[in-house]
Order: C-alpha cells, then sequence, then structure tokens
C-alpha cells in the first residue's frame, strides 16, 4: 500500500513538473517510488542537501509566502468593499488573458464585456460621497444659514479629498502593489520546477546508490556502479542549476524595498496633502 501511494506521489510530481505522466511511467519511476517509499519508511539511505543549500531554499521559500500574504493585504488595504475587489481582480485576470500565448485564452477573454485592468482609482471614494451629499444638503438648505454654509465648506473639502484619494489609490497601484506583487512570479515559478526536478534526481541517484549495495554479481556491481556515477553526475549539474536560480532570487529580494518605500511616499504625499486641507477648511469654519 506504501507502495502504491509513493507511486501516486512521485507520478504526480513528474507529471507537474513536465518529466513525464502515468502513461510513460517506467523502471526508473518505479525505482523512484520504491525509494521514496522506503525513506518514508525508514528503510532507505537518503542524501541530504548541504545546510547553506537548505537555508536559501527556506529563506526564498519564505520571501515568496510573505509577498504574497503581504500583495493580499495591501489589495485589502487598497480597496476593502469586497464586491469591488472582486471585480478588479477579475478584470485584472481577463486583461492579464488577453495577452496569453494561448489562442483559445485570448478568443475567450477578447468575448467578455468587461473593463479593463483594474478601476481602483476611478470609482467615487467614500469621501466624495460623503462630500457630495454635504453639498447637496447644503444647497437645500440654503448658503444663507450657518448650516448650510458648513455643510457646504466641509462637502467641498471632502470632494476635494476624495478625488486626491484617487489620485493616490492610482500611484499606489501602479507604483507599488502591481510591481511588488508581480516581481519574480516568473522566476519563482520556473524555481519550483527546478526544485521537483532536483527532488527527481535525487531519487535517482539514491536508488541507484541502493541497488548498487543489493547487487550480487560482480558485473551487476559494476553495472550498477556506473549508473551511479552517471545519476551523481545529474544530480550535480541539476544542484548546481537549482543553486543558481535561489541566489539569484535571493540576492533580487532585496529590490522589494524600493517598492515599499513607494509605498511609504504616496501615503505621506496624501496625508500630507489632506492635512492641509483640512486645516484650511477648519480655519475658513472658525473665522
Amino acid at each position: 500500500n506504501v507502495l502504491v501511494i509513493a507511486t501516486k506521489a512521485v507520478v504526480s510530481t513528474q507529471s507537474t513538473g513536465g518529466l513525464g505522466t502515468l502513461g510513460s511511467m517506467s523502471v526508473k519511476g518505479f525505482d523512484r517510488a520504491k525509494q521514496f517509499s522506503q525513506e518514508k519508511m525508514g528503510s532507505a539511505v537518503k542524501t541530504e542537501y548541504d545546510q547553506d543549500y537548505m537555508a536559501l531554499s527556506g529563506r526564498v521559500e519564505s520571501t515568496r509566502t510573505w509577498i504574497n500574504s503581504t500583495s493580499n493585504a495591501a489589495r485589502n488595504f487598497l480597496q476593502p468593499n469586497v464586491g469591488a475587489r472582486l471585480e478588479d481582480m477579475f478584470n485584472e485576470k481577463v486583461t492579464a488573458a488577453e495577452g496569453s500565448n494561448n489562442q483559445n485564452i485570448r478568443e475567450l477573454a477578447s468575448k467578455i464585456p468587461i473593463r479593463k485592468g483594474s478601476a481602483i482609482d476611478k470609482r467615487q471614494s467614500y469621501s466624495e460621497i460623503l462630500g457630495a451629499t454635504m453639498k447637496q444638503g447644503g444647497i437645500e438648505i440654503g448658503d444663507s444659514t450657518q448650516a448650510g454654509q458648513s455643510l457646504l465648506e466641509v462637502g467641498t473639502t471632502f470632494e476635494k479629498i476624495g478625488m486626491l484619494e484617487r489620485e493616490y489609490l492610482s500611484d499606489v497601484y501602479s507604483k507599488f502593489f502591481k510591481p511588488f506583487s508581480n516581481h519574480l512570479q516568473v522566476e519563482w515559478g520556473t524555481i519550483t520546477t527546478e526544485k521537483r526536478r532536483l527532488d527527481l534526481a535525487r531519487l535517482d541517484l539514491d536508488a541507484a546508490k541502493s541497488k548498487v549495495r543489493g547487487a550480487r554479481t560482480p558485473e551487476a556491481m559494476q553495472q550498477n556502479e556506473q549508473k551511479v556515477r552517471e545519476c551523481q553526475a545529474a544530480f550535480d549539474r541539476q544542484y548546481e542549476q537549482t543553486k543558481i536560480l535561489l541566489t539569484d532570487a535571493d540576492r533580487k529580494s532585496a529590490e522589494f524595498t524600493v517598492y515599499l518605500e513607494e509605498l511609504i511616499r504616496s501615503q505621506k504625499d496624501f496625508h500630507e496633502q489632506a492635512h492641509k486641507m483640512l486645516e484650511d477648511a477648519y480655519s475658513k469654519m472658525k473665522k
């Protein structure tokens, strides 16, 4: 039963990594499944990755996890309304699909009557809605009364703040959220594939070593030792390739700081301008 489960797991890994399918299950695939199951049962020797590689891989994976989590939290922060947020996400997916290499996907996307990209800076902000309501009340009451004048003054201020907020959201979306959430997405997909390939190369190597230990004739021993050398060379090549990709991703992760700086700058500019508008309105009302 363990071997059957392991076979399915290895075949699934082969399929997702583009290295084979159930229909192409071979002796190599069976050897991998057998090695995998024996490792799970603790009856096989397993080649361990060195500590530097494990630390590097763990750091890159942690960076990926928290970048994705931060991106999701940032989207919620920029658009608290769930319905509007889902609409933006759908529109972005459709816009991206129109640039797909798959013709069927492009044709399907072109038939969807949808606003292109995110509408995060096109909707009325809550400040604008509040301001418009106040101004309407001030007009109905009349500017000859103190209440009417105050509603008009404060309403105008909030409308201006709302328009400023839309500019701010557009700035944050284009200079922080979009590059921050998209950065290294392609690289991470490649890294995931190469890590799967490395795991399979490691299984091949350990399975070959296991056959050497079980050889019963000099000819079998010689043949299996040659297989170990071939598997070791393939493993070493894949290990170096994967480590290069991880090292490059780890180095590029420092670029995320630039996008965070843009978020702080945009926040600071918005609040400084909004504060000035509120100060001006407050001064007028106190006269």
